[in-house]
């Protein structure tokens, strides 16, 4: 049990039934929850669980065990201690973690959605409070870029724009798509001008780009489910012979939300992305994604600001033009958004890898532990968070001291210039988000 003297916080985590969630105990999400007692959490095998968070952000906030207090309590209250005065500086004063770190489990698409920009965050959360008198769907104005970490054996998602040439080809090879984005004569006619621009000319393509997506989000009903069906009819076969794993993704984003626009969108204009355990990629602000089935860790700068059109209940939608006008239509193949990673510079035994997140907010790290095994490290200088996902482990101040044991889904907040160590009798597993001045 945690008090206040101690450097190692057990936390609470927030668990969010999102419906895109796996359901009961398939989902890592839910079998962590149920680790840790004092989430007060069972199980309901019919039920869909899609994250737990482990932060102090308002739409999830983790409790303190053995406090009474969240963790956001704690650090309003002192935010120099839990922070260091260079976080609590370098984050313009701003008096809770500069990051929010979660796991996801999910079975079906996340809505086709991104992340605003602290410019639009600010607008749409004042618009929001003018419209409804309160704040609902945006209660901060940060960004919100992201990294992800498959824990499952396999992660599908769409992340970012692909690259001009694959976009023109499917344009030119696929005819169901050509319908779709020609059902207007302004959509038609920038088809043309996309096959017909230069490579060279990014900045044209991405302005046409930005038509043709537009054109897939709106159009028509009864051409999208006309061209859906022949899309996958199953005398069709692979629609890309180069991209065979795109047509059973098709299927299953159609079984998942029938008849959506985001189908033809994300299939042929966006990256598919398919990564193993223990690899990641970042999603920077306004870069479109949707994940689609797997587990991961992820994390994020403090927010929960989201826009998206696709892949829910269309009365859930945010305004099209709003997403589309937000979106950065530079287009590149997905290996360039993918987390560089390595053995962590202060890791005592070679067995944590420090994963470089893009953006200033947060890093992650992963210890990887063998039976009978340990590592040890110096620590970082600010506030870091850590989950166990497979396995128990015992983490304690190096050199002696307070300890906690942790089992596989529990969760710890670590005081900043606290010096640590791992230990595992039977193997262990555990990820960290932290960040310096």
């Amino acid at each position: 049990m945690a008090t206040s003297s101690s450097p190692f916080l057990r936390l609470t985590t927030a668990i969010q039934d999102y419906p895109y969630g796996k359901r009961g105990a398939d989902s890592a999400a839910a079998r962590y929850a149920v680790a840790t007692p004092e989430n007060n959490f069972t199980i309901d095998p019919s039920h869909p669980y899609g994250e737990i968070w482990m932060g102090d952000h308002p739409n999830g906030r983790a409790h303190v065990i053995g406090t009474g207090k969240t963790l956001a309590d704690l650090i309003a209250a002192n935010p120099e201690q839990y922070l260091t005065a260079g976080v609590y500086k370098r984050f313009n004063n701003d008096p809770h973690l500069p990051f929010l770190f979660k796991v996801l489990s999910f079975e079906k698409a996340l809505p086709l959605q991104a992340h605003p920009d602290k410019g639009l965050a600010k607008r749409l959360k004042a618009q929001e409070k003018k419209e409804k008198g309160k704040n609902e769907n945006f209660v901060d104005e940060n960004h919100k870029p992201e990294v992800a970490v498959a824990l499952s054996e396999v992660f599908d998602g769409f992340v970012g724009f692909r690259p001009i040439a694959e976009i023109q080809e499917f344009v030119r090879t696929v005819p169901e798509l050509r319908e779709v984005l020609c059902s207007s004569p302004e959509s038609a006619s920038a088809v043309e001008s996309f096959l017909a621009t230069p490579d060279s000319d990014a900045a044209a393509h991405e302005k046409l780009l930005k038509t043709l997506f537009s054109a897939a989000l709106h159009c028509p009903s009864s051409t999208l489910t006309e061209q859906s069906k022949k899309l996958l009819a199953p005398s069709r076969g692979d629609f890309s012979p180069a991209f065979p794993e795109l047509t059973p993704v098709a299927h299953k984003i159609w079984t998942d939300y029938p008849n959506d626009a985001g189908l033809f969108a994300a299939v042929f204009l966006m990256n598919f992305v398919r990564l193993p355990r223990g690899r990641g990629i970042a999603v920077p602000a306004d870069c479109i994604h949707a994940y689609l089935h797997g587990d991961v860790i992820e994390c994020m700068a403090w927010s929960d600001n989201m826009i998206a059109c696709g892949f829910q209940d269309a009365s859930e939608n945010n305004d099209a033009s709003v997403f589309v006008d937000m979106l950065d239509y530079r287009a590149c193949p997905s290996s360039e958004l993918e987390l560089k990673h390595g053995v962590w510079e202060k890791s005592g035994r070679g067995k944590t890898e420090r994963f470089e997140a893009p953006m200033e907010e947060f890093d992650l790290l992963c210890t990887r532990l063998g039976a009978c095994e340990g590592e040890e490290t110096p620590g970082v200088s600010g506030p870091s968070v850590w989950i166990v996902t497979e396995g128990e482990a015992v983490m304690s101040e190096l050199g002696g001291g307070r300890e906690e044991r942790l089992k596989m889904g529990q969760v710890v907040f670590v005081m900043p210039k606290t010096a640590w160590e791992w230990k595992s009798e039977h193997g262990a597993t555990v990820w960290g988000a932290y960040v310096e001045a």
